[in-house]
């Protein structure tokens, strides 16, 4: 977390997208549905975060912007004190910046020398390690789907191309990791779906950045079995999902429902594994 001083008073500030919480992280879904530039998207982040709201009267106030922040006392439960602070446009663009981390900034390959500026939900930390809807308790993932089947993997794949062509498949997506059950089942998969239909749409938007995010953290983690470079991947990693796991279990017919139930991190380890050791065959037989 970022420390700030504000005159005498301290505060804090989330430094990275883990730190942000599931409430500020909705508040920031509702920013970008809406049409304000990028970088009013961080000043209002930096204002939510600290609970604070902005005033700027040219008579009253001149050049400064006045700043209340509302601050919960840590002695007095529900007791709530109120700061005002005047502070220059400068300086409160210079704590907006702290929330660069949330943009991303690419060249445009159709005008030389513009650039575009985009999100980067970069979130590993799952929102939502259990989520209820329609009376129902769903049972979410661990933190980088650390927890999840080669099986969940194959179909997270699958509904992720297909988002591409019909968006109404991420309620399928969010259902090959959100699931009644206490482990998934792929019979489950079209029911759950249809019940996960009924969440808010923020929130699914909100699971999908996990999503994205935790894919993205893999693909760095392993890049030698996922293909493309960088964070653009989000997780396109195999051509053929089958072809993969026949390629695990080495054409085993008896071995291919072990692996499709197995831990996915099982499955990239032991494919980095093998992958290192061909490089590593292919180098020596080309320094002969």
């Amino acid at each position: 977390m970022h420390t700030i001083q504000i005159n005498d008073d301290t505060y804090t500030l989330p430094e990275s997208w883990d730190e942000l919480t599931p409430k500020q992280l909705l508040y920031l879904v509702k920013l970008t549905k809406s049409d304000i530039p990028v970088e009013q998207v961080k000043v209002y982040m930096m204002l939510y975060c600290l609970k604070a709201h902005v005033c700027r009267h040219k008579k009253i106030f001149k050049e400064y912007v006045r700043i209340r922040i509302w601050q919960e006392s840590p002695t007095v439960r529900f007791y709530v004190r109120r700061h005002s602070y005047l502070l220059h446009s400068e300086e409160v663009s210079m704590l907006a910046n702290l929330f660069d981390f949330l943009i991303c900034s690419e060249e445009d390959s159709s005008l030389p020398m513009r650039k575009y500026y985009h999100l980067t939900p970069d979130l590993t930390t799952t929102p939502y390690p259990t989520i209820h809807c329609r009376l129902w308790k769903f049972i979410g993932p661990e933190d980088q789907l650390l927890d999840i089947t080669f099986e969940q993997f194959m179909y997270l794949q699958t509904y992720l191309d297909a988002m591409r062509s019909d968006p109404t498949k991420i309620d399928h997506l969010l259902a090959c990791l959100w699931h009644r059950n206490k482990v998934f089942d792929i019979n489950q998969l079209d029911k759950d779906a249809a019940i996960l239909h009924h969440l808010p749409e923020d929130r699914k938007i909100l699971m999908y950045w996990y999503i994205l995010g935790s894919l993205s953290c893999m693909a760095n983690s392993y890049p030698r079995i996922f293909s493309g470079e960088g964070k653009g991947s989000y997780g396109r990693v195999f051509d053929a999902q089958l072809r993969l796991l026949d390629s695990l279990a080495q054409s085993d017919m008896t071995k291919k429902p072990e692996i499709r139930k197995g831990l996915l991190l099982d499955a990239l380890y032991s494919m980095d594994e093998s992958i290192r050791r061909k490089e590593e065959t292919e180098e020596s037989l080309r320094n002969r």
